[in-house]
């Protein structure tokens, strides 16, 4: 986890949590957030299949060029890249870890934006996580950025970061479709690594 945003966002997060296995949804106090809310996502799982937005920040509808509210994150993905994308957010909300994404996208032009995003799990209804609270951060702004729609996601690199060291103790998915495995790449060089980090914020630097 590299950029500020997002470490602001875990932090509060974790905060909220406060050991346990998610914060509730209506725990998270968009004022304690303010300056970052451009920025914030909130997505609303529906199976393994569906996370819709249904909240998205200015910021991230304007770099994307378009509103996000009622999309499907994985629809953004080309088909390899959903499938790891899928299987990690499925983790999110079967083991209480934090997902940090790095991915490209670009314009027309072969020009490229690059950007971090992150999605933590929520409990919303009957202790079970169908929200999930998430930020993009951009590494790059470059001018043409939210001036056009831009293409495809491209996965560059993803983690999984436990909060309290380890997997927390699961609870009850919603409407769970049959397990996913924790991402891996189908062949060597086909899909980045998953690197799976001990201890959050703690161990790593800006």
């Amino acid at each position: 986890m590299q950029h500020k945003s997002n470490k602001r966002i875990y932090d509060y997060w974790d905060s909220v949590r406060d050991g346990r296995f998610a914060p509730n949804r209506f725990e998270i106090e968009p004022v304690m957030i303010s300056d970052l809310l451009p920025d914030v996502f909130i997505l609303e799982r529906g199976d393994n299949s569906s996370y819709r937005f249904r909240l998205a920040g200015t910021r991230l509808c304007e770099a994307l060029g378009h509103e996000l509210r009622g999309r499907n994150l994985l629809d953004y993905w080309n088909t390899e890249d959903r499938e790891a994308v899928q299987n990690l957010l499925h983790n999110v909300a079967k083991d209480g870890a934090g997902a940090v994404m790095d991915f490209t996208c670009g314009n027309g032009d072969h020009e490229q934006a690059s950007f971090e995003m992150i999605v933590l799990p929520l409990v919303h209804t009957g202790q079970k996580v169908s929200r999930m609270l998430g930020s993009v951060g951009a590494h790059n702004r470059p001018y043409w950025l939210g001036s056009i729609e831009l293409g495809r996601l491209k996965l560059a690199s993803f983690d999984l970061v436990w909060p309290g060291r380890q997997p927390a103790q699961p609870i009850a998915l919603v409407e769970p479709s049959a397990p996913a495995d924790r991402p891996t790449p189908s062949a060597p060089g086909e899909r980045p690594n998953l690197r799976v980090l001990e201890g959050g914020l703690s161990t790593r630097s800006d």
